[in-house]
């Protein structure tokens, strides 16, 4: 099985989600780091602390899709783990996602129970919509001693450590690429667990599989730019997969989403719709050739 990390100068973090990787039981782990541009001081540590892990550097940063890409191109295993450089998982996570993906062959793709860094809250068991029309974590900042502990089918994973069985990632790659390198970073794989539910695949969330997430490591630098990235994806994540006559339905909440999120970036959020809605046309064409777009918003529900 491949485990494929996307990294740019994830320093300490990194190596701490290397670590948990190579201390994974049950499964046979092939690790490769793609590394966009980070300091090569940073690559010379690989090397010499994590030898097994093979790493393919590029002098620039292609985002986390472009990477993402890069390494499930070179891999060619069935099953493909996406673990964020940020992440640390526990010795059994992988074990128990192959064995959710092995039980049921209608899984696209499985992930754990991602908690915060700490342990104490959850960070994501998935993601599902709201009325706004975002794509929000499952249980985020709940509990972590309250989350349930039977597996239950969730509207799409998180690529921060997420299991992908490579016949479903086949079937809707465009191209070489199964995310769309346009995305960059963020609503990369809401965009990809869309498209895999619109081909009729699904997901679970097996909460027995634990994870820890620092989170947003490498966007926390830019955070404009985070900003930025998360309400353009949002908007050609839902022009690509939701039929045009829900999205006009639901168009005033829509927008107060793209409003609130300005006001949580500060006074710098505030010339972010400016600079989104003018291309809003612009993206809808783009997105207008989509077939067999969903016409609700995904629910989780029980497994079964």
């Amino acid at each position: 099985m491949d485990a494929i990390v996307v990294n740019r100068d994830g320093g300490g973090a990194l190596f701490r989600a290397l670590a948990s990787l190579e201390r994974q039981e049950g499964v046979a782990l092939s690790v490769v780091v793609i590394d966009n541009g980070s300091d090569p001081a940073e690559r010379d540590r690989i090397a010499r602390e994590v030898p097994a892990a093979r790493v393919i550097g590029f002098s620039r940063n292609l985002g986390f899709a472009g990477g993402a890409n890069e390494g499930i191109a070179r891999t060619r295993s069935a099953g493909v783990l996406l673990v964020n450089n940020d992440a640390v998982l526990e010795p059994d996570y992988v074990a128990r996602l192959a064995a959710r993906l092995e039980l049921d062959g209608r899984l696209a793709a499985a992930q754990g129970l991602v908690l915060s860094g700490d342990g104490r809250r959850v960070d994501s068991a998935g993601f599902e919509w709201n009325g706004r029309g975002e794509a929000v974590p499952v249980l985020h900042g709940e509990d972590a001693a309250s989350a349930p502990r039977a597996p239950f089918e969730v509207p799409g994973v998180s690529a921060t450590a997420a299991l992908y069985r490579r016949e479903a990632l086949e079937a809707v790659a465009r191209g070489a690429s199964v995310f769309d390198d346009a995305f960059f970073a963020y609503y990369e794989d809401v965009d990809l667990s869309l498209r895999l539910a619109r081909a009729g695949w699904r997901f679970v969330c097996d909460p027995g599989a634990v994870a820890r997430h620092e989170g947003s490591r490498t966007g926390r630098r830019t955070p404009f730019r985070r900003a930025m990235w998360t309400a353009r994806n949002r908007w050609r994540a839902l022009f690509r997969n939701f039929e045009p006559r829900l999205l006009a339905r639901r168009f005033p909440a829509l927008l107060r989403a793209d409003l609130a999120h300005a006001r949580a970036a500060g006074i710098g959020g505030l010339a972010l719709p400016f600079l989104v809605w003018p291309r809003l046309p612009w993206i809808a064409w783009r997105s207008a050739g989509e077939t067999k777009r969903l016409d609700a918003w995904p629910r989780r529900a029980p497994l079964g």
